[in-house]
């Protein structure tokens, strides 16, 4: 696949992937650095983020400046939408229907997730749900 091919792919990131990508250097982070250099774009909500920084602050103790830089990173990476419709597929985690939702909105390829109650959908109206590691067989990420 070549870069131009590439970067019309559309990614969807769970909550999750945005707070690995946080934590510590590794295949999230990279995922993430690999958007901001266009090999692929990435989609996201304002709700997704709002998870994601609210765990950071929460679970990790998360510095508010810290979560600002991260906040304002993916800002400047990730295209923001506002899901027009909403879903209700994931009854046992309701939650998870945001990401279903941003992806639907987005027109997204693939959603990228570390959470079982997603990945054991396996795809949603044709877009994929994969483990982070599993983008790098579909796309050059490495």
């Amino acid at each position: 696949m070549s870069k131009n091919s590439s970067a019309n792919f559309r990614v969807v990131f769970d909550a999750n992937v945005f707070i690995a990508a946080f934590l510590r250097p590794g295949l999230c982070e990279t995922l993430l650095e690999k958007a901001n250099q266009g090999v692929f774009e990435l989609y996201v909500t304002d709700s997704i983020l709002d998870e994601a920084l609210n765990k950071l602050k929460v679970k990790m103790n998360a510095t508010e400046s810290d979560r600002e830089r991260f906040s304002q990173h993916i800002h400047n990476i990730a295209r923001f939408v506002t899901p027009k419709e909403k879903l209700t597929v994931v009854k046992s985690d309701p939650d998870d229907n945001k990401i279903l939702e941003c992806a639907v909105e987005a027109r997204a390829n693939l959603i990228i997730s570390l959470d079982h109650h997603l990945l054991d959908l396996k795809s949603f109206e044709q877009i994929g749900i994969v483990y982070p590691k599993t983008l790098r067989y579909i796309l050059p990420v490495d």
